[in-house]
């Protein structure tokens, strides 16, 4: 048996994903978060700078998307055996993370980081958008992959940038933006009236 170890902050952000698809596998893996303080001690130790880290052996392996495409794998969410399939997830998944990646975090003043959201909505989250509701509607207006409802990796990447970006934690990014796009809605709450996905957070409350 491999063993398994999730190292990230002690919020949701890139890792959450993969904490949900690694419970949904039923496996015996430790779920270690740290606090934003301890990142600057922590950093230095880790292969690239950067988390999450999944320990696995005690092997540390990076990248969120490959991470979450591993931990899919293990729960039964990303189609080994169809490959085209496969291929609309990876592409879907690196488009959200693109898309999560762009947003502006910092600017000299309130004012520029204000300007810089506004353009961030105005041109590049239209683009992304129109990209994954483009492949929702071809999959018949729900899901990325045929069927729906079975949910995949890529359909719960969508889900959590949606979260990201209609928190109204981002300021100057209008929570209601993609309201108007019902193929992503759409597979957004598929996701989150998911049977898995349910006993996941109902677990986290007990």
């Amino acid at each position: 048996m491999l063993s398994h170890e999730l190292v990230y902050f002690a919020v949701a952000g890139r890792a959450e994903i993969i904490r949900i698809c690694l419970s949904i596998a039923k496996i015996d893996w430790k779920d270690t978060r740290f606090q934003f303080k301890d990142w600057p001690t922590i950093k230095p130790t880790t292969p690239l700078g950067s988390a999450p880290i999944l320990k696995i052996n005690n092997v540390d392996h990076v990248q969120s998307m490959a991470l979450a495409r591993y931990a899919a794998r293990l729960a039964g969410l990303y189609p080994e055996e169809n490959p085209l399939n496969a291929l609309v997830i990876d592409e879907v998944m690196d488009s959200v993370n693109e898309l999560i990646s762009k947003i502006p975090r910092v600017a000299a003043d309130p004012k520029e980081l204000e300007t810089l959201r506004k353009e961030y909505q105005a041109n590049i989250m239209p683009k992304y958008a129109a990209f994954l509701e483009g492949v929702i509607q071809r999959n018949g207006g729900v899901g990325i992959v045929a069927p729906s409802p079975k949910i995949t990796v890529g359909d719960m990447a969508i889900n959590a940038a949606i979260k990201s970006l209609s928190s109204g934690e981002l300021d100057h990014i209008d929570p209601k933006f993609f309201e108007s796009y019902p193929g992503i809605m759409a597979t957004s709450k598929m996701v989150d009236n998911n049977a898995l996905i349910k006993a996941y957070y109902a677990a986290k409350e007990n």
